[in-house]
């Protein structure tokens, strides 16, 4: 160690994300080939650091952060071998993984070190009681071998030298496995230990009074030459760590936990040089470069200290060249003004033909398949020849359906409007009045009445298009089916399905100011639905009216890793109807949101209070009368209708059922299956039933219409009500409507809560030859700041959006227009829209380095 040895940089080690804390360097090794420095952190993740200034090089994750630390880093001329303690992980040094290694037998790795092999093969080993052999190029475990100790360290010299947790060290042979030779080196435990050449140097721990482990006070010495231990060397300041140098056979490094470091020659311990490490706290770790001209300390307080002289710190003698990723070129300045000429650019010189010289060709392309319906599908019986079934999808016998016109037939029924560029010509060479005329047509359209009954869907709920002329979609009359000052959403974006729901959302105001004030906090989740939501509900207020899109909204749900196995992207070729992908994403949408709520606040219960429904599931087995219960909150409802009952005398008039009634059956659930009973070890009737403790402040329910006989229901006059009463009593769920709810609210016994009816998205099915849709019901009133006099329903279909009765909103057709998701919300929260979230936006992640 020269005189000008001192401290020559110190980084904080990084937190495993941008929220989290910091953690400790669980393990550290100096890379054998190149100016690489490698770590290892409590969650499975391996950082890299080059040079002498520790800049950040790779970082990857070994293992799963439930399997623990990194226990053991070592390198080889291939890459990387990463410890676990149930698994092996080797990477190359740019990060890829080469292999991975995951055993049963494999429960609490704690070392590992090269054998005979060299660094081809590593025997791996811990507090069990099997080793492993494994080769480093196939990566796989070639031998397991039995043993009796549980080792905590292991170095390679002439033996496997190999620490174990009571204390001692064995000398175990590097071919065939077996202990040679074993000393016992600590009364208690030993902290460190390192081996080259001839010489085994241990530091450790001894009990003493008062049953407390202290560091003894002395370093000591093994030579394995001649298999007998040498004198100890004093160290009073307690030796916790130990190195020998890489280059001097007999020099080793001492250091104690406050950072006093001894050079100390084992054939001379009189002389030593000492140094001290600027440190507040204790020291947790220690490493020597293979130079020999490198140490690298980590402290409790997680920094990363280099030591060196500062005129020839290096890790390696003769270090190989460190892969960067390439630099990317600065493109060439160009002058860029109003007289610059197109030449002056230029081309680049090729021989062959430009992939974008296509020939001049029309190629008919195939077919798109038949989209079937799942409840047709899931009527078929399946033989051994296939699966058969009654048709009753509207086609004869070997009738072919034109799939390829499917999407330009024409959907809306509604004469598409001329483009802008076409309006503003004709406007510069007619009259005033024609321009007029024009808007008399929109206008009108607006107030088309439509009678809800009639069998054939209305054009104001087919599907609309948007026609693109060679200005792009800017120059698609968008207000020519939007004369409202509310926004309607584009079509022609993956998963546009969802913008009927995403309408009802933006018009329930309790969800509104909680997406809003999520948005203004510091998240940074890429998938947090709950930010996206937040931002397109502010877009479509400050657009008022003007088109808008919910392409990031969208874009996210895409890429959340459960919408694909979940059902819930429309590219999926063998997916659901629309209504039943909608009906999915409500499922997943609103425990979603839930759960990005409480990534930023994980105390609060405010979004339980708006979505969850408290309750408890009692399931008895009928056999043998035990009950046991469970938890049964949910953050969405789903209609369950009653049967018809069998008894009934035909053509004897069924006893009216109203939506209140049936909410009170869904939401308490009193149902009788088949299940397996634990007392009995037997399948039996199990019935099961809900108790209710508490009410959301919003339901949100999926109508789950499956039958014709579901459909005969909602299309009962009057039967979707506009308000509802909830009465939660002794664990019962009471549900009122219509006279009985004016009846107790003018009693006054009961604590009676009122809900307002939102709105609902709506299935839309025009006929054959069109594809089914979904539109959006909505009731503006309840979102205005002012309650007004009367409702106020609308109809978005994407960017169609028009005032409508209360008498056409709530009515519904069997075969066109069936509803998928109703939304009710506290009646007391009507018109309360919170605008606090603009003075609480923190910018503070603006300032926030991501990298």
């Amino acid at each position: 160690m020269d005189g000008d040895w001192d401290e020559v940089a110190r980084i904080p080690f990084p937190p495993p994300g941008v929220h989290a804390m910091a953690t400790p360097v669980t393990t550290m090794a100096f890379d054998t080939a190149q100016e690489l420095l490698w770590t290892g952190n409590e969650y499975g993740r391996v950082t890299s650091f080059y040079g002498s200034e520790l800049q950040r090089y790779t970082s990857f994750k070994a293992h799963t952060t439930t399997d623990g630390p990194v226990r053991q880093i070592l390198v080889n001329d291939k890459g990387v071998v990463v410890l676990g303690s149930r698994d092996i992980h080797m990477a190359s040094r740019k990060g890829p993984p080469i292999w991975h290694i995951r055993h049963d037998d494999m429960k609490d790795l704690r070392c590992m070190s090269f054998t005979s092999k060299g660094t081809s093969e590593i025997l791996v080993a811990g507090f069990q009681d099997t080793m492993f052999v494994i080769d480093l190029a196939k990566g796989e475990v070639v031998k397991q071998v039995p043993t009796a100790h549980s080792y905590k360290v292991m170095k390679k010299s002439r033996y496997i030298c190999a620490a174990t947790k009571e204390g001692t060290v064995n000398l175990i042979d590097a071919a065939n496995f077996t202990v040679a030779k074993s000393w016992n080196a600590h009364s208690a435990l030993i902290s460190d230990m390192d081996a080259q050449h001839d010489f085994i140097v241990t530091c450790g721990y001894s009990l003493r009074q008062g049953q407390n482990y202290m560091l003894d006070p002395f370093l000591n010495v093994f030579d394995i030459k001649k298999m007998s231990s040498m004198s100890p060397i004093p160290f009073p300041a307690g030796a916790a760590f130990v190195r020998m140098h890489p280059r001097m056979s007999t020099t080793s490094i001492v250091m104690s936990q406050s950072g006093q470091m001894h050079v100390v020659d084992l054939m001379n311990p009189n002389t030593s040089n000492v140094r001290q490490a600027n440190t507040m706290t204790y020291l947790t770790m220690f490493e020597i470069a293979p130079s020999g001209e490198a140490v690298a300390l980590a402290d409790a307080e997680f920094n990363i200290h280099i030591w060196g002289s500062p005129s020839k710190l290096r890790f390696v003698d003769f270090a190989s060249q460190t892969e960067f990723a390439t630099p990317e070129e600065p493109l060439p300045s160009i002058e860029w003004t109003a007289d610059t000429p197109l030449n002056s650019i230029g081309t680049p010189y090729y021989r062959d033909v430009l992939l974008s010289a296509w020939p001049d060709l029309v190629s008919d392309v195939g077919a798109p398949p038949t989209k079937l319906d799942p409840q047709f599908l899931s009527g078929l019986k399946a033989t051994d020849f296939g699966m058969y079934g009654r048709n009753t999808r509207g086609f004869r016998r070997n009738q072919v359906e034109d799939t390829r016109n499917l999407d330009k037939a024409n959907a809306s029924g509604i004469l598409a409007p001329k483009f802008l560029s076409e309006k503003a010509r004709e406007f510069a060479k007619t009259p005033d009045n024609d321009d007029e005329k024009v808007d008399d047509v929109a206008n009108a359209l607006m107030r088309m009445d439509i009678d809800p009954l009639k069998a054939e869907c209305p054009p104001m709920y087919r599907n609309v298009e948007i026609k693109y002329s060679k200005f792009g979609v800017d120059d698609f009359d968008f207000g020519f089916y939007n004369r409202t000052q509310y926004s309607g959403l584009e079509i022609h974006i993956a998963n546009s399905y969802a913008n009927s729901l995403l309408q009802v959302l933006h018009f329930t105001p309790l969800l509104r100011n909680i997406a809003l004030q999520h948005a203004a906090t510091a998240c940074v989740e890429d998938t947090c639905l709950l930010c996206e939501m937040g931002f397109l509900f502010d877009m479509l207020q400050k657009a008022e009216g003007s088109i808008c899109q919910a392409t990031n909204m969208l874009k996210t749900l895409s890429h959340h890793p459960q919408a694909g196995p979940l059902g819930l992207l429309e590219e999926d070729p063998n997916g659901s109807s629309l209504t039943v992908m909608l009906q999915g994403l409500v499922r997943f949408l609103t425990e979603k949101i839930v759960v990005d709520f409480k990534s930023i606040q994980p105390g609060s219960g405010l979004m339980d209070q708006m979505l969850s429904t408290s309750a408890t599931s009692f399931i008895r087995c009928m056999n043998c009368r035990s009950e046991y219960t469970r938890p049964g909150s949910g953050f969405f409802q789903e209609l369950m209708y009653p049967q018809q009952s069998k008894s009934m005398v035909r053509n004897q008039k069924a006893p009216k059922v109203t939506f209140s009634q049936i909410l009170k059956s869904s939401v308490e659930r009193e149902t009788t299956s088949k299940g397996w009973c634990s007392r009995c070890q037997r399948y039996q009737n199990i019935a099961a039933r809900k108790t209710i403790h508490s009410i959301p402040a919003v339901f949100v329910i999926n109508t789950l219409i499956n039958s014709p006989e579901h459909r005969r229901f909602w299309s009962t006059p009057g039967f979707l009500p506009e308000e509802i009463g909830v009465i939660v009593d002794h664990g019962q769920f009471f549900c009122y409507e219509g006279e009985d709810l004016k009846l107790h609210l003018q009693r006054g016994i009961h604590n009676i809560t009122v809900y307002s009816l939102v709105g609902m998205a709506v299935n839309i099915d025009p006929g054959a030859g069109q594809k089914p849709h979904l539109v959006a019901m909505v009731n503006v009133a309840h979102a205005q700041p002012q309650a007004p006099q009367t409702s106020q329903w609308h109809l978005f279909n994407d960017f169609l959006v028009r005032p409508v009765a209360t008498e056409e909103a709530l009515a519904f057709h069997p075969a066109w227009k069936m509803p998928s998701v109703v939304v009710f919300q506290l009646k007391e929260a009507n018109n309360k829209i919170d605008m606090d979230w603009k003075k609480n936006i923190d910018t503070s992640l603006l300032y926030q380095d991501t990298k």
